[in-house]
């Protein structure tokens, strides 16, 4: 058994591998776009190496159970689902309003009920492929932060370290975030994304389960994207220096969120960190 096991060495331990594999996929497949589907696994990869490397025996079912993959979380399901709109209209709705972008041109034919189901499958199966990495960075990190620090301080730097895991797709590789200069890209990405890790910590600070993390997570990406083939840059304009995950209006949107997230949740008034429920101790009779 590991005596050694502290939250100081399983934030470096998983750090260290995360880091390490997700640069050996940027570096081994720069233009394959399985890259993107290989990043997204790394993080329950990494947990599922130091399950079997850094947890004792007897407490590696007790780490997963702490993940919540066997909790549905449905308290947190419809911010989830709702706040992300309100984050891509503050984003796009700044690109209509200063001029960078115009509708694109609709009509009620598009609107076809395989294209319903199509964006219904679309959330159930991304969702899926999303918990993977909500397995890593909120269902281990997070907690492991906040046992060294406040929840809204480990909510910040989990969301940086997640900023910083996608660096070497963005530099290194010609699949994700290709829309501008890559050294504006990077920087600006990783802000937004820790802007938005502190989102996603709410979510999961609310329920204790990864699923509604996904959830959000995975409406933020779709929504983005509908907003991307919504609206249309205007002459002169770059869209993804306005809107998207690289836009400087997506991160004024998302910062503003984190602000007031942290400033007002109800969930983040304590900063201690509470204990996973108990089971009941039966105590025999005199």
């Amino acid at each position: 058994m590991n005596t050694h096991r502290t939250p100081h060495r399983e934030i470096v331990a998983y750090l260290g591998i995360a880091y390490s594999l997700a640069l050996s996929v940027a570096l081994a497949l720069p233009d394959a776009q399985v890259n993107l589907l290989l990043s997204v696994a790394v993080p329950a990869v990494t947990v599922g190496i130091l399950t079997f490397t850094l947890t004792p025996r007897g407490e590696r079912r007790r780490l997963w159970r702490g993940i919540g993959l066997g909790r549905a979380g449905f308290r947190a399901w419809p911010a989830a689902i709702v706040l992300p709109f309100v984050l891509c209209a503050g984003a796009y709705g700044t690109a209509l309003v200063i001029g960078a972008g115009k509708l694109k041109d609709f009509s009620l034919a598009d609107a076809t009920p395989s294209w319903a189901i199509d964006l219904l499958l679309s959330l159930l199966i991304g969702t899926v492929i999303i918990v993977g990495e909500e397995i890593g960075w909120r269902g281990y990190l997070l907690p492991r932060f906040q046992q060294l620090t406040s929840k809204r301080r480990a909510a910040v730097v989990t969301g940086f370290c997640h900023g910083c895991f996608h660096l070497p797709l963005i530099l290194l590789a010609t699949t994700y975030d290709t829309g501008g200069s890559k050294w504006i890209a990077a920087p600006v990405a990783v802000a937004v994304i820790t802007a938005g890790g502190v989102f996603y910590a709410w979510v999961w600070d609310r329920v204790g389960t990864v699923w509604p993390v996904a959830i959000a997570h995975n409406v933020v990406n779709t929504v983005f994207d509908l907003g991307a083939a919504s609206v249309i840059a205007v002459s002169g304009w770059n869209m993804a220096y306005v809107a998207g995950e690289t836009g400087f209006a997506t991160l004024g949107v998302c910062v503003i969120a984190a602000v007031v997230l942290l400033r007002g949740a109800r969930v983040w008034r304590s900063t201690k960190v509470e204990e996973p429920a108990q089971e009941p101790v039966a105590v025999p009779a005199a």
